[in-house]
């Protein structure tokens, strides 16, 4: 467990902040994006923070096990996530308490709950990278479905899809195109031969070092690769039909976490459009959901509900390791 350490909220008097007080925070978010936001909370408002990472490979599934565990004697206090199934999973098994705040930042109601056990902020997206030594751009994957084409057998790498963004991904395509059009989809992985490895960031490297042509990962991996000088592009897939899947980061109060009035601060404090927007300058997030600011054109995207993707996990889950594994 990692310790962080505390200039008032704007609108809070010094009354309002326990000064001596701690929280504890449980983060999927990658800890060089979330530990500089939770370090800045520390200095903005005094209150100590204790947060929790979880690893590349493992990503949220980690701490969804760990939360789950700890139910009868909370530990967290706060869980922010870096995707929003696991935190429907764990909305469904009771792990959060209900906190009603004001919504009106919001772009869209499908992106909190309206029952107040989480809040939704910073959305990422699914995108391609592609190597642009090895492979010329009319020959680039324009669709999603292009990765089981025979010309690319061979030359694809993805995330294991049982953890993190992928996992969400895959299950989002079984609720969005049915078990029979989601089957087809994974023989055609299988038949081109499709490399699983332990981790987008793990992905990334991977095209940008030649070892594959054609990635599929998120969108703030993409960009890290590429400010790294990897001779990699980043493609937005099926922009003339529904477009990339995309997703979001969740914050949740953890019922029974002893730190309560300090969790709300935490999560008042991030549920900001400018720290939305410093993740977004970050690399951390690519899309404002907090506010409809945006920059330059927008790509076509779609979610889904995270109740109904989490209701695909199993069986998703289930042909994934019938069919990849």
């Amino acid at each position: 467990m990692l310790t962080l350490s505390v200039f008032v909220l704007a609108g809070c008097s010094n009354s309002d902040v326990d000064k001596k007080g701690t929280v504890i925070v449980y983060t999927s978010v990658d800890q060089f994006f979330s530990s500089k936001i939770l370090k800045q909370f520390e200095k903005d408002t005094g209150i100590t923070v204790k947060a929790l990472y979880d690893t590349e490979a493992s990503k949220a599934v980690g701490l969804e096990k760990r939360l789950l565990a700890e139910k009868g004697n909370p530990k967290a206090d706060v869980f922010w996530n870096s995707e929003f199934m696991r935190t429907a999973r764990l909305e469904s098994a009771g792990v959060f308490e209900k906190y009603m705040r004001d919504t009106g930042d919001y772009t869209s109601d499908k992106y909190y709950s309206p029952e107040g056990l989480w809040y939704g902020m910073g959305g990422r997206s699914r995108v391609f990278i592609v190597n642009k030594d090895l492979l010329k751009e009319n020959d680039y994957p324009i669709a999603l479905t292009d990765i089981v084409k025979p010309r690319f057998k061979g030359k694809i790498a993805l995330c294991t899809p049982y953890f993190g963004t992928t996992s969400t991904h895959f299950a989002a395509i079984y609720h969005k195109y049915g078990e029979e059009k989601f089957k087809d989809f994974l023989i055609g992985l299988k038949n081109n031969e499709i490399i699983m490895l332990a981790g987008n960031s793990v992905v990334k490297n991977a095209v940008g070092n030649g070892k594959f042509a054609i990635g599929l990962v998120d969108t703030d991996d993409a960009l890290v690769g590429i400010e790294q000088g990897l001779p990699i592009k980043m493609i937005y897939y099926d922009q003339e039909k529904d477009g990339m899947f995309s997703f979001f980061q969740t914050l949740s109060l953890v019922k029974g976490g002893k730190n309560q009035a300090n969790g709300k601060i935490l999560i008042d404090y991030l549920l900001r459009s400018n720290i939305e927007q410093q993740l977004i300058e970050m690399k951390a997030v690519q899309m404002h959901i907090l506010t409809t600011e945006t920059e330059g054109n927008t790509p076509k995207i779609w979610t889904a509900s995270p109740g109904a993707i989490k209701d695909s996990l199993p069986a998703s889950t289930a042909l994934l390791r019938h069919y990849l594994d």
